[in-house]
């Protein structure tokens, strides 16, 4: 099974992940990525707005990055999710 790494960036600054998971598809990645986006914004960890330039970058085992997940333009839907 391939191994994904998630990287959050925080304005320009990475803090990597160094441990990485092991997923079966880079599509069981993205949805892994969402969940931690969505577990970002639950938390509070910053005022809302305030997630630009926030990102989370998903590479395999070679570091090449398989995608790219903006927080900041998840941070709308999550929001109204929670609504609902």
């Amino acid at each position: 099974m391939p191994y994904f790494y998630f990287h959050v960036w925080r304005g320009g600054q990475l803090a990597p992940d160094e441990v990485g998971l092991s997923l079966p598809t880079v599509d069981a990645a993205k949805r892994m990525a969402e969940s931690m986006v969505s577990s970002i914004i639950d938390q509070g960890e910053c005022a809302p707005g305030s997630l630009s330039g926030w990102d989370i970058e998903v590479t395999d085992h070679t570091g090449r990055t398989v995608l790219l997940v903006p927080i900041s333009d998840m941070q709308p839907n999550i929001r109204r999710k929670q609504a609902a």
